[in-house]
């Protein structure tokens, strides 16, 4: 009788389908669950799991990461592995590391260094080239970007090894700027659109799941849906999918003037009509409320509005269209937490050379009016009171010299003493420049509403990073907590202290459907035959221990995490084993490489 590499005993098993838990044991082989039974597993095994008290469940599926950005600088992901995740799918927002030219795409991640290019005010260069990237990728991570075409960037991974499993899209962003350059706030042209088809069509045949776009991002923002339908039309042809972080801020990275919020709904609606013009899957990332209400609603108008969206998906899919949606587990967002509150004026920052010298001008009549001006104007995205008349109200004090503003919104503070809120913003910098606070995006009824529609999938938005990731200037990002505790915290929250959903449903949406969504074989689920990609955690312990102000900490409570069979996490530390895989989609049939 074979020996099998690992037995897990004894556990509650969570199959990812929905069905009810049950004790009991799983064999690994060879990468595969051989066995998931109730009864005793009479082989032997070289490793065997005690899970008694623990709960077992496939792998977390990331649907909605960034991680292929940083996988080549932080190749085991300490970030995901030990939060349970063992699958992320890149290449969101319409940004990938390939197709490239002779042009680097600012992508985030750049920003500790991007200033030492080329210095900048309001916002960054959106590109340089790719030697003098290249220069402080070497002096900074000891490698260069040596490649241009997809195929060539997966090439690179699989050289490179990962510990978890990567399923690639390719990015809309990366491929128009390859094409137009530098020359893209315009329509693309006829031949630039069927030069793009092109990078569409190598990415597919290299293995990307589909394509990508971040229609509130440079150059994405500036295509029409024509050029839109045109790409996705390739995509039909590879049975590939559409996932779209859909118009619903405006671009951000440039002057608004505008006299009223971007409609979002038509975002929704526009997303929805690429899909019923080609044929192909629509996954609308990470999913808001679509429509703004303003002045701000009490919940049960914000629980409607959220319902209304849901709507105009759920129309969509009773006329033939294949839409589905992903959800940030919490309201503050992903991607980066900005806890300084002297970041919000990172513009002033640079330009005074120092915080220091910042305040110290900002005591200067004239330039404080230049300042306030520049805001009103819309020259600066961040605090934009002609796009978000209501921004003060997001703002929520956690940590300040003056103890009474604590817990209190700026907008609140600002009214208690009749000033102006930009007014209060830099009155408060001067009186504490080390003030700290929590950025909020959505109302928590919002989140719940989505979460609990059966359809929906969960999506953290951050990249791959180690714990020790910051951004040293202006604005200082910090990674959010989601990048260490968003699928903990989405348990944590959702199934143990609100209880709206089952942890059978919750892991559900965090395995199986995502897996399925992605023609992922033999992933989400713990089957004979299928990867043995699990998590194991003791479910009453489990919590997220970061938040937005000291993110970079790991969660309590995941005991083992295996990818394709290997133990990566094992009594809270990362073997720095790197067993995952790029999952690659061909036509109809999943590749794995």
């Amino acid at each position: 009788m074979a020996k099998l590499d690992i037995i897990i005993r004894n556990g509650n098993i969570i199959d990812g389908t929905n069905s009810p838990s049950f004790t009991g044991n799983i064999g690994i082989k060879n990468g595969k669950i051989i066995y998931v039974t109730k009864s005793e597993i009479e082989e032997d095994a070289d490793v065997i799991i005690d899970a008694t008290n623990l709960t077992v469940t496939p792998g977390f599926i990331d649907v909605h990461a960034h991680a292929d950005e940083t996988l080549l600088m932080y190749p085991t992901a300490d970030n995901y592995i030990a939060q349970g995740v063992t699958t992320v799918i890149g290449g969101n927002c319409g940004f990938s590391p390939a197709p490239i030219g002779d042009l680097w795409l600012l992508s985030f991640w750049e920003l500790d260094w991007w200033h030492e290019l080329q210095p900048f005010k309001y916002q960054p260069p959106l590109m340089h080239p790719i030697e003098k990237v290249n220069e402080k990728l070497a002096e900074k991570f000891g490698f260069t970007i040596d490649w241009h075409t997809f195929n060539e960037f997966l090439d690179r991974v699989s050289r490179k090894g990962i510990s978890v499993n990567y399923v690639p899209l390719v990015g809309h962003n990366n491929i128009r700027a390859t094409v137009m350059g530098n020359d893209y706030k315009r329509e693309a042209k006829p031949n630039e659109i069927e030069e793009m088809k092109e990078h569409v069509r190598e990415a597919l045949e290299a293995g990307a799941h589909g394509l990508s776009t971040g229609l509130d991002y440079a150059p994405g923002y500036f295509a029409n849906t024509q050029e839109l339908i045109e790409l996705v039309k390739v995509v039909k042809e590879y049975d590939g999918i559409y996932a779209t972080h859909w118009r619903r801020t405006g671009i951000r990275t440039e002057t608004r003037r505008e006299t009223r919020p971007p409609e979002k709904i038509k975002g929704i609606i526009e997303a929805i009509e690429i899909g019923r013009k080609t044929g192909v899957p629509v996954q609308i990332s990470h999913i808001l409320t679509a429509y703004t209400i303003y002045p701000p609603p009490p919940p049960s108008l914000l629980e409607a509005a959220a319902k209304a969206t849901l709507k105009v998906i759920e129309d969509a899919k009773k006329n033939g269209v294949d839409v589905a949606f992903d959800v940030i587990p919490n309201t503050t967002g992903g991607v980066f937490s900005v806890p300084k509150l002297i970041a919000l004026l990172a513009p002033w920052i640079r330009e005074s050379g120092s915080e220091e010298k910042f305040i110290e001008n900002l005591k200067a009549e004239d330039y404080r009016k230049e300042v306030k001006e520049a805001i009103y104007s819309g020259k600066w995205y961040t605090i934009n009171p002609i796009i978000n008349p209501y921004w003060m109200d997001k703002i929520i004090i956690r940590k300040c010299k003056n103890n009474s503003y604590v817990g209190k919104t700026l907008g609140e503070i600002a009214e208690s003493k009749g000033i102006d809120p930009v007014e209060m913003l830099l009155n408060l910098i001067i009186e504490d420049p080390e003030t700290l606070y929590e950025l909020t995006y959505v109302d928590e009824v919002e989140v719940i509403t989505f979460i609990k529609h059966p359809d929906s999938m969960i999506g953290i938005d951050t990249f791959a990073l180690d714990f020790k990731w910051e951004v040293k200037v202006p604005p200082y990002y910090l990674p959010h907590p989601n990048t260490y505790g968003g699928y903990p915290r989405y348990i944590r929250r959702y199934v143990k202290e609100l209880k709206i959903l089952s942890i059978e449903e919750a892991v559900k949406k965090a395995t199986s459907i995502p897996a399925k969504r992605f023609s992922l074989e033999g992933r989400g689920i713990l089957r004979e035959g299928a990867w043995a990609d699990i998590t194991i955690f003791d479910l009453d312990k489990l919590r997220d221990v970061g938040d937005y102000l000291n993110p970079r900490q790991p969660p309590i409570g995941i005991e083992y995490v295996i990818v394709n069979g290997e133990i990566v996490f094992k009594n809270g530390k990362h073997l720095l084993n790197r067993p995952g895989k790029i999952l690659k989609r061909m036509k109809s049939n999943p590749k794995v490489d």
